[in-house]
């Protein structure tokens, strides 16, 4: 029995010892920092960047020089001349796939700190369920040692004391897999940033406070939904460039002449393709079959975002329902039956069993109190996601 409860003691104070803090903002920060994957996300702006800068060039110019038998030679420089906007087309969707790689970042971004930021919930959550059940082992202790004095009385069966004695330990095993599943949670949360082990073993945080809910959301900075909306206007713009091709291009240039002949003749030259057999009909109708699909998407894309933003709502209405009559109607309730019944036990009012009910009853409020708050903040950061509005701000903790 001593034994275990200096391993409690070893276990707390080496945490608090040797404790590297973690809050919301690091969090936020090394992810953004250094997961891998944006990483090599925020290589393709790069690559989008490059590719609009090269867009606006020009052709060049071709060179071209002949030699004939007789004597002559002839030299010529040509230049392409792209009408009907062709350019202005190339260089618009290239702006527009630059636009499209810029939000790709960003709803990855947002989509990586969530997950961070629900791990962070989960791992404040274990913590406060490992001082919950420091707590519960701290109960059950007196409970045992109040069942023993009652058996070395012979006022109990010593068959009490065993089940007693089981409960203590079924206890510290539940505290063990809180402690497993700590060192698991803190694992997965650093693969966030890039790393095998998290240098941090504590989280710092406000979970027991509840954000106030605002009653009216919109999806104009949803990133799934604006990046659903670009992608009609990639579509809009291909078409018009598909129908520009057509207008043939020109090719238009000047030369000079050199024969035996004495003098230079000047030269001019031009050609156009003549658009007889070739309109592009095939791909200006497939651009714009696939505008119809890209805004059928972007309907299913809203009514998608709709959908979970009523039902993220409806889930956070009833867990702050849920919260509040747990902390303030619930656990107080079932603190009160504890502390009667585990008195009245010591003056044989009560048995065994109803204490270890209602011991039970008190925890296991607690507990739900605890999973329902993990579970409103997830909804938070998932709401915040949805909407294109990730922050943290209200789960820092104010000194």
């Amino acid at each position: 029995m001593k034994t275990l409860k200096r391993y409690i003691f070893c276990i707390t104070f080496m945490t608090l010892a040797y404790s590297q803090t973690l809050d919301i903002e690091t969090l936020e920060s090394l992810v953004i920092k250094q997961n891998p994957h944006l990483l090599a996300l925020a290589k393709q702006i790069d690559i989008q960047q490059e590719k609009l800068v090269q867009s606006r060039k020009f052709s060049n110019p071709v060179l071209s020089f002949e030699t004939g038998a007789d004597a002559e030679t002839s030299g010529m420089i040509s230049q392409k001349i792209q009408l009907g906007g062709k350019r202005k087309h190339k260089i618009k969707l290239s702006e527009l796939e630059f636009k499209k790689s810029e939000l790709e970042y960003q709803k990855l971004t947002q989509e990586k700190l969530t997950v961070a930021f629900q791990s962070f919930v989960n791992i404040l959550h274990l913590q406060e369920l490992k001082s919950l059940q420091h707590d519960r082992i701290s109960v059950v202790e007196e409970l045992l040692k109040s069942v023993s004095k009652r058996v070395e009385a012979g006022k109990l069966s010593p068959a009490e004391q065993s089940r007693a004695k089981i409960q203590y330990f079924q206890e510290q095993m539940k505290f063990n897999t809180i402690n497993s599943k700590l060192e698991r949670t803190w694992k997965s949360i650093s693969a966030l940033y890039g790393e095998e082990k998290s240098p941090f073993n504590f989280a710092k945080g406000v979970f027991k406070k509840i954000p106030m809910i605002t009653r009216s959301h919109s999806l104009d900075n949803s990133l799934s939904f604006l990046l659903a909306e670009l992608s009609v206007e990639i579509q809009e713009r291909n078409i018009k460039s598909e129908k520009a091709k057509v207008i043939p291009n020109l090719d238009v240039g000047a030369g000079i002449k050199r024969s035996e002949i004495p003098g230079n003749a000047l030269q001019i030259g031009l050609s156009i393709p003549i658009p007889i057999f070739n309109r592009n009909q095939g791909n200006i109708k497939s651009a714009i079959l696939a505008l119809d699909k890209k805004e059928l998407e972007l309907k299913a894309v809203e009514s998608q975002l709709n959908s979970k933003l009523v039902q993220i709502i409806i889930e956070l209405d009833l867990l702050y329902s849920e919260t509040t009559t747990l902390k303030e109607e619930i656990i107080p309730e079932a603190q009160s039956a504890y502390t009667i019944i585990s008195d009245g036990y010591i003056y044989g009012r009560f048995t065994y069993l109803d204490v270890v009910d209602a011991q039970k009853m008190w925890f296991q409020s607690r507990s739900q109190y605890l999973m329902a708050l993990k579970d409103f903040h997830q909804n938070i950061f998932e709401l915040s996601r949805l909407t294109g509005n990730t922050n943290s701000a209200n789960f820092m903790e104010k000194n």
